[in-house]
Parts: structure tokens; sequence; C-alpha cells
């Protein structure tokens, strides 16, 4: 049995070591590449980005020619007139007519430049979107993961809390068996190690929440097992760092995708209203047509001036070759209220670029702002819980060795115990909200 023992113990070690061994580990970087390949907006903005890029090729291209070629084979049988063979014919008839056809537009009231112009910047804008997407996705990873390792951190406290009230009520166990100690103490301990380890419950589950929404964010099979590393803290004279408002504000809005966006949005957007101005313009054009015809009832050689019967298909080609050239000029006089309608919507379509440009700087601002502050009083937070904390572990250990020489009720070491612990949980939730402010702030300036 003891061999059998000690068999089953070393398969589990070993499973154990391989469940451990198989699971991925995910550090800050690596889940923001993992969100970037997975993220379906982002892919989503990027196909826009090709859709964009496509349509601006095509507008350079509306600057050449077009060339066209057709050709067709027909019979016909009845009394017609047939031009190849100038002349009445009732017979059935073969014809064919080939042709090359090109046409260029000389003048449409620069509407291919506007359009040129309109397709670069709507380019730029969705190009934009996409970092401005990118930007969403960092924001959100971090939140995240920031909640993953601050839960962490917070087990971490309840866990140093569990093992020393389990130290304690041993150690009233102890006294209570050999008659220096009482009963109602044990009680209390076991209590409030009780009490610790539902509040131990809690913290898991809220990081297997946590860890869930960062899995789901990251779009990766969360069946799988993944680990999330730990976050490396600089010093406290860094972490505590501080930067102007004003240089802030002004780094986020200059490196903001957003405002980017919002501004070649608005160029595009005053482009196409001056597009949409030229339907009113005359277009200027010349169109050309190469081509030859083929009948079956023969054709006039225009070399020797005689009419051959049996001319052969390509001979025919070559006797009939001609060759077109038109120019025209077409003026819009009324166009059931198109161009006006056009018009109009392009005029709306500016000032909502226009309106979208202020919402957007308004929001860039707006978030600076909020979470600016919110560091600023998670720096003072953080430095107050420092010193708070200092004060308390005096006051504890002074409390805690008062109650083991039996000089202070139970309720009033509990009581420094609870301070203690609390300024510790302040301290770490202070340290990661600088931290978590911080790293947006970065991702606001671009440097993140």
């Amino acid at each position: 049995m003891s061999f059998i023992k000690i068999l089953f113990g070393a398969l589990s070690c070993y499973l154990f070591t391989l469940s451990v061994h198989a699971q991925k580990v995910l550090t800050l970087d690596d889940c923001f590449s993992i969100a970037m390949e997975n993220n379906i907006d982002l892919k989503r903005v990027q196909n826009n980005a090709l859709v964009a890029q496509s349509n601006q090729v095509q507008a350079m291209m509306n600057f050449l020619p077009s060339l066209g070629a057709g050709v067709n084979y027909s019979f016909r049988n009845g009394t017609f007139f047939d031009q190849n063979a100038a002349r009445q014919v009732s017979a059935t008839t073969n014809s064919s007519n080939p042709s090359l056809n090109s046409s260029l537009t000389l003048y449409n009231g620069f509407a291919n430049h506007y359009n040129v112009k309109a397709r670069r910047f709507e380019t730029q804008a969705v190009e934009q979107s996409i970092e401005e997407q990118k930007i969403e996705v960092r924001a959100s990873v971090l939140e995240f993961y920031l909640n993953v390792v601050l839960d962490k951190e917070n087990i971490k406290i309840s866990n140093d809390r569990i093992e020393l009230l389990s130290a304690q009520l041993e150690r009233e166990k102890k006294r209570e068996s050999v008659g220096v100690g009482n009963l109602e103490q044990v009680y209390n301990f076991k209590s409030q190690l009780a009490n610790e380890n539902l509040n131990l419950v809690k913290l898991v589950n809220r990081l297997k929440s946590d860890k869930l929404s960062l899995l789901q964010s990251l779009g990766v099979d969360v069946s799988e097992e993944y680990e999330v590393a730990p976050y490396d803290f600089q010093n406290d004279e860094i972490l505590l760092g501080n930067e102007t408002f004003k240089d802030i504000i002004n780094q986020s809005v200059d490196s903001s995708p957003s405002i980017k966006r919002a501004q070649a949005g608005l160029q595009a957007s005053s482009y196409d209203l001056k597009l949409a101005h030229t339907g009113y313009m005359p277009i200027v054009s010349i169109s050309g047509n190469l081509g030859s015809n083929y009948s079956s009832n023969g054709a006039l050689n225009p070399e020797s001036g005689s009419f051959e019967r049996d001319a052969a298909f390509f001979d025919q080609l070559s006797f009939n070759k001609f060759k077109y050239l038109n120019f025209s000029l077409y003026i819009p006089i009324f166009s059931n209220w198109r161009n006006r309608n056009q018009t109009q919507v392009a005029k709306i379509n500016l000032m909502n670029s226009e309106l979208d440009l202020r919402q957007t700087e308004l929001t860039i601002t707006n978030t600076i702002q909020k979470v600016y502050l919110d560091l600023i009083a998670a720096k003072s937070t953080y430095e107050a819980a420092q010193e708070n904390l200092v004060a308390l572990n005096q006051s504890y250990e002074f409390v805690s060795s008062r109650h083991e020489n039996g000089n202070t009720d139970f309720f009033t070491y509990l009581a420094s115990l609870n301070s203690k612990n609390t300024a510790e949980i302040e301290l770490v939730n202070a340290k990661y909200s600088i931290i978590f402010r911080k790293k947006i702030l970065d991702v606001y300036k671009g440097l993140f």
C-alpha cells in the first residue's frame, strides 16, 4: 500500500507539473499583440482601408481614356440594302463589324481632380481610423489586464491574512489546551478565519471573472489554460513623477489619430461638395472609333475600283476599314433635381464632418482631463496610503505584542489587524490606479 501511495503521489506531481507547463503565460505585450491580431473591429477597419485605397486608385484612373474592342458575326435572310456590297440583295447574308473604341473626357468642371482629392483624404481618414481602433484595443486590454493583476495582489494579501489568523488560531488552541487561554478566543479566531476564507473565495471568483473578460477581449479560446504574468513596477520616484496637464493635452491632441481622422474626413467632405457642384458644369469629350465591315455578298476593292463578290473575310476588313473621331459638348439643363440633391447632401455631410471634428476634439480633451484628474487623485491617495500603512504597521506590532501577552482583548487586536490589511489594499489599489492612468495617458500620447 505504501508503494502504491508513493507511485500515486509521484504521478500526481507529474501531472500537475505538466498542467503548469501547459499553461500559456501572457505578459502585457503578449496581450496587446494577440488582441491586435484577433480584434474583429480592427480587421473590419483595415478592410475599409483597402476599399478606400482602391477607390483612390480608381479616382486617378478616371483621368485616362477608356479603351474597348468589339466584334460581331450575324446572319440575315431577306431583301435589304447591303452597305458593304453597295446594292440591294435578297439572300442569306453573313456579316461582321469588328471595331476598336476609345473616349476621353477633356473637361467636366474638374470633377476628376476633386474626386482624387476627396478619395485621398478619405483614405487618410480610414488609415487614421486603424490607429484609432488600435488605441481602443490597447486601452481595453490594459484595463482588463491590470484588473487581473490587481485581483492577484488582493488575493495575496488575503492569503497572508489567512496564514496569520491560522497561526493565531493554532496558538490559542494550544494555550486553551494547557489552561492558560480560553475557548472564546479560539472561537473568535475561527470565526475570523472563516470570514476571511469567504472573502478569499469572493476574490478568487472576481479574478476568474476578470481573467475571462481579458481572454474574451483577446479573442482567444477561453477553454485553454492561460496564466497572466505579473506587472513590473517602476520605482516610486518614477511612479509619482508629475507632468503638467497642458503638456499632456497638447501631446495627446498632436498625436491623436481620432482628430487626424476627423480632420481628413472634413477635407474629404469639402472636396465632395466641390465635386457635387461640377454636376452643373458642361462636359467636353472626345471619342474615336477604328473599325471595318465584312459581308458575304462581297465588297468594293478601293485600290482597283472593282467589285469583288467573293472577297475573303480579311480582304474585306482591309477594303472597308474606317476611322472615326468625334468631339462632343454636353450642357446639363435639367437633371430631375439630381444635381441639386447631391449638392445639398454634400453640404450636410460637410456640416456633419465639422461637427464630428469638434466632438472628437471635445471627447479627447474630456477624456484626458478625467484621466489626468484621476491620476492626481490616485497619486495623493498613494502618498497618504504609504504614510498610513507605516503608522498602522507600527500600531499593529504594538497591539499584537500586547495581545500575545494578554494585555489587550481580541477585538482591539482584530481592529488593528483589519486597519493594517485595509491600508495594504488601499496602497496596492492606489499604485495600480496610478499605473493604469499613466499607461492610458501614454496610449493617448502615442507612446504606448
